[in-house]
């Protein structure tokens, strides 16, 4: 059902490969073996609280910029608990919410925002610095696909499925772009044919080479053409691919075999290694293991191996760090563990775990900071969420 797009035919701009090496060239790597590191001067902060209390602080994304400065974004509510009109029936019927017997989960009628944080001294302080409002039932439709590219930019992953109140935007994954820092956004950019698939952008990765990987969630149906629930039932981790910097994309391409096309979910994330291959860990629909893989590059492209579960216990969304000491961080409110063998062994660090769905990101002085809400996911009011960073860096053992 699914093919693998060929990248072979692209061909990478001397400017866009310049930026991929500037980029890259900030990370430099001094790799250590998984028994030789240990973490040290863990520290848990909290950066966000709502103007209200309980507060709805949820869904992080978390990226340096091209100048060094940290961003976070995450969705906030607010507004009254009780009294709101519900989400019409034709608009609960396609997108299956809220889940039956939990009305608390529909966000109509409350003040929606996409809030972004900026900190320009590694992590020490945080100042907002924007929050385009937005309308749905949904608790959340972007920050966890939002990245900063090396020309100074941000670009983010929006589910325009979960925005049912706008019919005017795609009701497929689509692309914006911020030039000013996420004060304003441009128009959407669709990365697949929204006649052939719908797509639910999940993460976006930068590769050493400067092109760019949209994590995401693809149905080989038509945008807007199923439930919510059908569409779950039919989705598929796959990549989608840009060499000019997210203006144009290819794919998708599989990260999972053609003879096990069931049971996966939109929820996984890459690691980028040495050699230019993909560990991919997967969030699967059933079961208490993560799953993974490592896509073996091939060209521009990436062919896919066999897949099959871990030893890491499930957490959620997958989040994955590639450090600067070498070695691949996984990392969940489970706990932390890190592998130096490509995924065939994990350590388990000795470290607490992390917020619900944590996003990473390692700062040029070595500090790993992750970023999350507390709580889960939860209705609307029920749990007081705040947004919290996490702070270790890793050190040779004696």
């Amino acid at each position: 059902m699914f093919r693998k797009f060929s990248l072979n035919s692209l061909r990478l701009t001397p400017i866009i490969l310049f930026l991929g090496v500037l980029w890259s060239a900030r990370f430099p790597m001094t790799f250590v073996q998984a028994g030789e590191f240990v973490p040290t001067e863990h520290r848990r902060t909290t950066i966000y609280h709502s103007p209200e209390k309980p507060g709805f602080t949820s869904w992080c994304g978390a990226w340096r910029m091209s100048d060094g400065n940290l961003m976070v974004s995450f969705t906030q509510a607010t507004g009254p608990v009780e009294g709101r009109m519900p989400a019409p029936p034709d608009v609960q019927r396609r997108l299956t919410w809220p889940p039956p017997g939990r009305p608390g989960y529909d966000m109509t009628g409350l003040d929606l925002k996409n809030v972004h944080l900026r900190s320009t001294d590694a992590g020490q302080t945080w100042k907002t610095v924007s929050a385009d409002p937005f309308q749905s039932c949904m608790n959340g439709v972007t920050g966890e696909a939002e990245t900063g590219l090396a020309d100074g930019s941000v670009l983010r992953g929006v589910f325009g499925f979960y925005l049912p109140y706008n019919r005017d935007l795609p009701q497929t994954g689509y692309l914006q772009r911020s030039t000013d820092g996420t004060v304003s956004w441009g128009p959407p950019v669709v990365p697949l044919d929204p006649q052939k698939f719908t797509v639910w952008p999940r993460r976006i990765r930068t590769l050493r080479d400067g092109r760019l990987l949209l994590l995401a969630g693809v149905v080989p149906a038509p945008a807007g053409s199923l439930v919510r629930a059908e569409y779950a039932a039919r989705i598929v981790p796959m990549l989608i691919v840009s060499s000019d910097q997210g203006k144009t994309w290819q794919g998708p391409v599989a990260t999972v075999p053609a003879d096990q096309p069931d049971g996966w979910t939109e929820e996984f994330d890459v690691a980028e290694l040495p050699d230019g291959h993909l560990l991919c860990i997967f969030r699967r629909a059933a079961g208490a293991q993560r799953w993974q893989t490592v896509l073996q590059k091939m060209d521009q492209t990436w062919s896919v191996t066999a897949v099959g579960p871990n030893a890491l216990p499930h957490s959620g969304q997958p989040e994955l760090l590639a450090t600067r000491e070498g070695p691949v961080l996984h990392l969940a409110t489970t706990g932390i563990h890190a592998t130096t063998d490509a995924g065939r062994t994990w350590k388990k660090l000795d470290l607490p775990g992390t917020a619900y769905y944590p996003r990473s990101v390692q700062t040029e002085n070595g500090l790993i900071h992750m970023f999350g809400h507390i709580g889960s996911d939860d209705a609307y009011g029920a749990v007081d969420q705040s947004i919290v960073m996490d702070s270790f860096r890793l050190v040779a053992e004696d």
